[in-house]
C-alpha cells in the first residue's frame, strides 16, 4: 500500500490555518501527517506538531534547508518536538548523526535542487548515483519526481525505483490522475501530498475528502 504523507502546506508553505484544518481533517484515512519548515513562526509549528502527536499520527517534518548548520538546526526542532521523521533536506552526515541517536528517521532528498517550488535536476545517473551514496546513512530518500526539469518524470521513476533502495517518498506536485496511475505502477513507498488538496484539483470539496478520494482511487487498484 503506498503511504499517503498529508502535508498541511500550499506552495511549498505550511498553511496559516494548519491547526484548524488538521482538527477537521483528523480522522481521514491515513496514519501519517506533516508540514514544513516554512510558512510559521518555530513556536506555531511546535503547537501543530503536538496536535498531530496527541492524535497519535506518524509525523513528518519537511525542511527546504541545504546549508549544514540550518538542517542540523532543523533536525533538533524534530528532536526536540518528538516527531518521527525529518525528510526532503539536503543530507548531512552530521544531521544522520544526529537524527539516529534520537530514533528520528531521516529521508534526505537527492540530486540538485534550486528554487521554490523546489526543482530536481541531473541526468537520472546522477540523481540515483547520489541516492545511492546517502541511502547508507539515511532511513530512506525522498524523490522530488514530478519537480524533474531534465527529461520524463516517468523513466527516472522507473530507475529510481528499481535501484534505490527502500523507502522512498515521492514529493511534490501529484497532482492529476494520470500522475497517481504513473505512482501506482511506480509504487514508492509513499507520496506526499498538500497543494493538490487545498487546490482540490481532484473536486472532492475539502482537504479531508480529497485524502479519502486518494485512498480509494489508490485502493481500487
Amino acid at each position: 500500500m503506498i503511504e499517503l504523507i498529508a502535508m498541511l502546506t500550499h506552495n511549498d508553505k505550511t498553511v496559516d490555518n494548519a491547526r484548524e484544518v488538521f482538527a477537521q481533517s483528523v480522522d481521514a484515512p491515513t496514519q501519517h501527517w506533516g508540514f514544513k519548515d516554512t510558512g510559521l513562526s518555530s513556536p506555531e509549528l511546535a503547537l501543530l506538531a503536538r496536535d498531530m502527536k496527541d492524535a497519535g499520527k506518524t509525523v513528518h517534518f519537511e525542511s527546504l534547508e541545504e546549508e549544514e548548520s540550518r538542517c542540523v538546526a532543523a533536525a533538533q526542532f524534530a528532536i526536540d518536538n518528538g516527531l518521527d521523521f525529518l525528510i526532503g533536506m539536503a543530507f548531512h552526515p552530521s544531521v544522520a548523526k544526529l537524527l539516529a541517536e534520537a530514533g528520528v528517521g531521516y529521508l534526505p532528498t537527492c540530486g540538485g535542487r534550486s528554487g521554490i517550488p523546489r526543482m530536481l535536476h541531473g541526468s537520472i545517473a546522477d540523481i540515483v548515483g547520489d541516492a545511492n551514496r546517502i541511502r547508507p546513512q539515511a532511513d530512506g530518500v525522498a524523490l522530488s519526481l514530478y519537480r524533474w526539469t531534465d527529461g520524463d518524470p516517468g523513466l527516472l521513476g522507473k530507475t529510481f525505483i528499481e535501484e534505490v533502495k527502500s523507502p522512498v517518498v515521492v514529493t511534490g506536485s501529484i497532482n492529476s490522475t494520470d500522475r497517481m496511475d504513473e505512482i501506482a505502477r511506480l509504487s514508492p513507498w509513499g507520496i506526499t501530498v498538500g497543494s493538490a488538496l487545498f487546490d482540490d484539483v481532484f473536486g472532492a470539496g475539502s482537504f479531508a475528502a480529497g485524502l479519502e478520494w486518494m485512498r480509494n482511487y489508490f485502493d481500487r487498484g
